[in-house]
């Protein structure tokens, strides 16, 4: 089974009038293909996650790259499509491919850009086309559109705020990719608007028993 993997992350503040560049994301973490620390870090636990099951099971892990900047204002146009541009090519360069598992955040917004991340999983959707397994990874403080709804087989979240299960998360959304790719699951995306937005602490009541 082969699979790829990459990671593209920011939480982005619209009304900041500090532009997030190139040199914001290869600053606070920039890893390209294979040179990942094997330390996970936020939205990267995918990648090491994969490493380890590809030891265990004999998997084919592509790893493309894994970047992310601190929270910040939007993101310049030519930093996320170039961003962006890089880990399709990794892609397009790693097919044919069983599934792909990204690690990302959710709340990315760069110049002429809404939703970062449904773009990307839009465009890995066109590379690899509708039998290939799309699993990722969000912040739970992050958007959820159609776009990536209609591009994903699996979007898993952080359960817990802080967000001290990160790994935990990332191992989750990694076995749900592998077992929709043998065919031993078939996942099914259903959304629902709760119109509240609310700060909610998992360490107590009530979340603390929802989660």
């Amino acid at each position: 089974m082969r699979i790829f993997t990459a990671s593209l992350a920011t939480e982005t503040n619209t009304f900041s009038p500090v532009p997030t560049d190139r040199a914001s994301f290869e600053m606070a973490f920039y890893a390209g293909p294979g040179k990942h620390p094997e330390t996970p870090t936020l939205c990267s636990s995918p990648i090491v996650a994969l490493r380890r099951r590809a030891a265990e099971e004999g998997l084919t892990v592509i790893e493309g790259t894994a970047t992310w900047a601190e929270p910040g204002g939007l993101v310049q146009r030519q930093t996320f499509e170039a961003l962006r541009d890089e880990i399709l090519d990794q892609l397009k360069a790693a097919l044919p491919v069983d599934a792909v598992i990204l690690g990302l955040h959710g709340a990315m917004v760069a110049q002429g850009y809404d939703d970062c991340e449904g773009d990307l999983l839009e465009r890995v959707r066109a590379i690899v086309g509708p039998k290939v397994v799309i699993a990722c990874e969000f912040d739970p403080h992050s958007h959820l559109t159609p776009k990536r709804v209609a591009a994903s087989d699996i979007i898993a979240y952080f359960l817990e705020f802080p967000h001290t299960d990160f790994y935990e998360r990332g191992e989750h959304v990694v076995e749900l990719g592998l077992a929709a790719a043998r065919g031993e699951i078939k996942p099914v995306i259903s959304t629902f608007d709760c119109r509240m937005i609310q700060v909610l602490p998992t360490s107590r009541e009530p979340m603390r028993s929802f989660v």
